[in-house]
C-alpha cells in the first residue's frame, strides 16, 4: 500500500515546508521530528494535528506521535496483505466454480439434444448416466465450494481478531493498560455531542513529587505506581466514564453526565481516596505514600474540545502551585493569581 501519494513537486514542496517549521519553532529536524511533521503538514491523521497544537514539548510529542504513526502504517500494511489474499482466493474459488458449472451445462444441454433427437433405450440409458454423473460432479463442486468458503470465513474471523488485538493495543496505553490519547479522542467524538454541553467535565490528575519516588526508589517503582493509581481510577469510576493516560504521571478522567460540581466532588474524592491509600513495595516491603493535584473543567457549548481540556491543565497546574494535594476548579483557577 502506498501511504504517500503525493507526486514529486508535491513532496518537495511538503518537505521543504516541513523543514522550515521545525526549524522556525526550534524543533531539530532528525527523522522522527521530520516525518511526525511531514504527517502534520497532509491533515490527514486528526490525532497527530491535534497533539501538535497542544504540544509543549515537541520531542517528547515526535516520539509518541512517531509510534502511533508506524504502529498505524505496520497494521494497515497487515490488513491490506490479509485482505488481499483473501479476495484473490475467493475470486480464485468462484472462478473454478464457474468453469465448473459452465462444463455441467454443456453436458446437461448435450444429453437433453439427444435425447429429444432420438428414442433408443440403450441411448437414453446413457443420457441419463451422464446426466447422474454430471450432477454428481456438480453437488461434489458445491460441497467444495462449501468448504472453501468455511475456510474463507475462519480467515475472516481471524482477521476481525488480528484487528480487534490491533485497535487495543493502538488505543491503550502499554504502561497502565487503560486509555491512551487516540482513545480519548475517540470517546469525546462519541460522547461530546449538543446534548452533553452542560453536563460533560474533565478531571486531570497529576502525582505530586513523582520525580522523588522515581529518584529514591528507581523507574521500576515508578512504573509500579502509575499502574497502581491506574488501576484505582478504574475502580473508582463508573462504567461511562473515561480513564486515560495524559502523559508521563498525569492521568485525564472525561465525564458524561457529570455536571461541576458532581465533577468536583468526585474529584475531591479521589484526591482523599490517593491520600489514604498506601502502597507495600514488595522487594524492600518498604509502604510508599502519595498525594495527587487535580483540576476540574465542564464542556461549554460550542467551544473546541482542547479549550476545555486545557481548562483542566490549567486549574491543575494552579493546585500545584498552591500547595498541591489539592482539587482546584476552573471557576478558582481563573480568578487565581501566583508567581
Amino acid at each position: 500500500m502506498r501511504h504517500y501519494r503525493e507526486n514529486f513537486a508535491e513532496s518537495k514542496l511538503l518537505a521543504e515546508t516541513v523543514l522550515a517549521e521545525t526549524i522556525q519553532r526550534g524543533v531539530r529536524p532528525n527523522p522522527i521530528n521530520f516525518m511526525v511533521w511531514y504527517e502534520y503538514l497532509l491533515k490527514r491523521d486528526a490525532f497527530v494535528v491535534d497533539r501538535i497544537a497542544v504540544a509543549t514539548d515537541h520531542e517528547e510529542t515526535a516520539v509518541e506521535l512517531f509510534n502511533h504513526i508506524v504502529s498505524r502504517i505496520c497494521v494497515m500494511n497487515e490488513i491490506d496483505g490479509l485482505v488481499l489474499k483473501l479476495v484473490n482466493d475467493i475470486i480464485s474459488d468462484i472462478d473454478g466454480w464457474e468453469s465448473n458449472l459452465e462444463r455441467h451445462t454443456q453436458t446437461l444441454e448435450q444429453a437433453l439434444s439427444d435425447l429429444s433427437a432420438k428414442s433408443d433405450v440403450n441411448l437414453a440409458s446413457m443420457v441419463v448416466k451422464n446426466v447422474v454423473e454430471s450432477v454428481k460432479d456438480l453437488t461434489d463442486s458445491a460441497r467444495g465450494m462449501k468448504s472453501k468458503m468455511e475456510e474463507v470465513r475462519s480467515e475472516v474471523d481471524t482477521l476481525k481478531k488480528q484487528l480487534e488485538v490491533s485497535y487495543k493495543e493502538a488505543h491503550t496505553d502499554p504502561l497502565t493498560g487503560i486509555g491512551n490519547r487516540r482513545a480519548m479522542d475517540k470517546f469525546v467524538a462519541e460522547n461530546l455531542d449538543e446534548n452533553s454541553f452542560d453536563n460533560f467535565s474533565c478531571i486531570i490528575l497529576d502525582i505530586d513529587y513523582f520525580k522523588r519516588i522515581n529518584d529514591q526508589h528507581g523507574h521500576m517503582v515508578g512504573d509500579s505506581v502509575l499502574r497502581f493509581i491506574a488501576k484505582l481510577l478504574q475502580q473508582a469510576s463508573k462504567g461511562q466514564d473515561f480513564v486515560g493516560r495524559f502523559g508521563g504521571e498525569e492521568f485525564i478522567l472525561l465525564l458524561p453526565q457529570t455536571s461541576a460540581s458532581n465533577a468536583y466532588a468526585f474529584a475531591e474524592k479521589l484526591r482523599k481516596l490517593l491520600q489514604d491509600t498506601n502502597l507495600k513495595l514488595r522487594n524492600t516491603q518498604d509502604t510508599l505514600k502519595f498525594t495527587a493535584s487535580i483540576g476540574v473543567s465542564t464542556y461549554r457549548k460550542g467551544e473546541m474540545v482542547t479549550d476545555f481540556i486545557n481548562r483542566a491543565d490549567n486549574a491543575l497546574y494552579v493546585a500545584k502551585g498552591t500547595g498541591r494535594n489539592r482539587v482546584v476548579d476552573e471557576i478558582e483557577a481563573a480568578n487565581t493569581k501566583f508567581a
